[in-house]
């Protein structure tokens, strides 16, 4: 997968923001998971490897609070 320069400083930049508020309560963020196992599995939306945090907006990120939904669209941030 060919990534261009200007989308490389933007994984670089999301490695900086390690937590995310959801209310008045921070939590650390959640890493890439590689999904396939063996290590080597970019996300299939913002091209991160595993073990590094997605980049702003990433629909595969999850929600740090319930770990289970969408961090973009997930209840948590409206129940503060």
């Amino acid at each position: 997968m060919k990534i261009s320069a200007k989308w490389r400083r933007e994984i670089e930049k999301a490695q900086q923001d390690r937590t995310l508020y959801v209310g008045d309560v921070e939590y650390p963020r959640l890493r890439h998971i590689d999904e396939h196992g063996d290590g080597t599995a970019r996300c299939r939306n913002c091209a991160v490897r595993p073990g590094q945090f997605h980049v702003y907006n990433c629909c595969v990120e999850r929600c740090p609070r319930c770990k289970t939904r969408q961090a973009i669209g997930c209840n948590c941030f409206e129940l503060h």
